[in-house]
């Protein structure tokens, strides 16, 4: 009887040990924290108010393009001047969507290239690409509002500008990513420079 006790009290023990060599915990990897959706609303809403201050120098652009003889086709100033307002409300609407999609593409980026964030007031998250997109966006339609540059572009130093910038703002929070594996640094790299050129370009 002592025997069969052992036996049982030993196997007990063997399939205790299995079990619990079958359920290993789950690896967790580093959590992924994203940009405060305040943040990025505040900045959509103030891009958006530049883009509604510049119309008056779009509208002029426009009217400033449009051939003579389409001038002369029209013949009413009225409708000249209906077209031309129409074709600012539409870039209007474009441009919002176009700005849309491109912070939802930073918003992606920016949980998902670097996790980390910086805290600032003590309760908001701030990423790199969140700060890149903004820096890509707000300052060039602001210099373009103050000085009442219709193309930016044609400033000295536009195209170095966003490269520069995004390295910068790399190196700001460089804490936060440099302990990442060399490949996935160049990454991070080529993806804020690139981030940051499709304004440029665009």
């Amino acid at each position: 009887m002592t025997g069969t006790g052992n036996n049982r009290e030993s196997e007990t023990v063997i399939n205790v040990a299995t079990v619990g060599k079958l359920r290993p915990e789950p690896s967790r990897g580093p959590e992924r924290i994203a940009t405060s959706c305040l943040l990025w609303i505040a900045a959509y809403l103030i891009m958006m108010a530049l883009v509604a201050l510049r119309l008056p120098l779009t509208r002029q652009h426009l009217s400033t393009r449009v051939p003579e003889d389409v001038k002369s086709e029209l013949g009413d100033d009225r409708l000249l001047q209906l077209s031309m307002t129409v074709g600012t409300v539409v870039f209007f609407l474009v441009y919002a969507v176009i700005i849309a999609l491109y912070f939802s593409l930073a918003s992606v980026l920016d949980k998902r290239i670097i996790p980390a964030k910086c805290l600032v007031a003590g309760r908001f998250n701030v990423g790199a690409f969140f700060v890149i997109a903004v820096l890509s966006t707000i300052p060039v339609n602001l210099f373009s509002v103050v000085f009442g540059v219709v193309q930016p572009r044609d400033v000295p130093g536009y195209w170095v500008y966003f490269p520069s910038m995004a390295i910068l703002v790399l190196a700001f929070f460089f804490r936060h990513w440099r302990h990442f594996p060399p490949g996935r640094k160049v990454l991070v790299v080529l993806t804020a420079i690139g981030l940051a050129s499709i304004v440029a370009v665009g």
